[in-house]
């Protein structure tokens, strides 16, 4: 089957917007374990417990709309998609994609997790704080706001600015973007690695940035559900090392 004649970017906007902040959604409600685990007991709070999650909540869900929204029109425009939007589940092209998807993502996320065992135990201790219930908010909402929004936006800026919004992106524009949003991504986990204690937040930092690099590609050449796919799986593979005490 042709894929492409099922890609018709036009109707996209509305039903992309929906399907990703759904999931950013989803990985926003997996942090109330961790909400709960992190508050200390007997602290004296000026809300409710049950107050402050669902501010946290709905807070989250505002700013995920934000970046759907930017990323449902603007990725279109660049080449990008969350490529499963426009495809009919019941047809058979709709597993070939994320059968591939799945490939690459998997392959990602265990080479990645396997980089971080190796070099970052750190890294992996304070992954471990986490309920693994938890870790979807970095599968999806992470994805969300750091590729399928920001990242875009970043692209889309420098495609607008550099080509005049003519053809389609070149591939430095593009692995600008990848490389400018990445960054950022690694430092915004700065804050509460220090926060937590970890002993070297710095090296931490460093791993983040390389075992995540490729999740960038994959939504450039595989679809959004590709980077999702990888990120839940590096979290799956460094939890089954510990686990097993590779």
């Amino acid at each position: 089957m042709n894929l492409w004649r099922y890609l018709h970017f036009e109707r996209l906007p509305r039903r992309s917007f929906f399907y990703v902040w759904i999931a950013a959604a989803v990985g926003s409600l997996s942090m109330i374990p961790t909400v709960l685990k992190f508050i200390p007991a007997n602290t004296h709070l000026r809300f409710s417990v049950t107050t402050l999650i669902i501010l946290g909540i709905l807070l989250s869900i505002i700013f995920t709309a934000i970046f759907s929204a930017a990323g449902a029109i603007l990725a279109p425009r660049i080449g990008f998609r969350a490529i499963l939007v426009d495809v009919p589940i019941k047809e058979k092209v709709f597993w070939v994609i994320l059968k591939r998807q799945f490939y690459y993502g998997a392959t990602a996320g265990l080479a990645g997790a396997i980089i971080a065992y190796l070099i970052a135990p750190d890294f992996i201790a304070y992954l471990n704080m986490y309920p693994f219930l938890s870790r979807l908010f970095g599968s999806l909402t992470e994805e969300v706001i750091m590729r399928w929004g920001f990242m875009t936006i970043l692209i889309w800026t420098l495609w607008r600015i550099f080509q005049h919004g003519r053809g389609i992106p070149k591939d430095l524009l593009i692995w600008s973007g990848i490389l400018l949003s990445q960054i950022l991504f690694a430092f915004g986990h700065m804050p509460t690695l220090i926060k937590l204690g970890i002993k070297n937040p710095v090296w931490c930092v460093v791993t983040i940035f390389i075992v995540s690099l490729p999740w960038g590609w994959l939504f450039w050449k595989q679809g959004l559900e590709s980077a999702f796919i990888a990120h839940a799986s590096f979290h799956a593979f460094t939890a089954l090392f510990v686990a097993v005490n590779l």
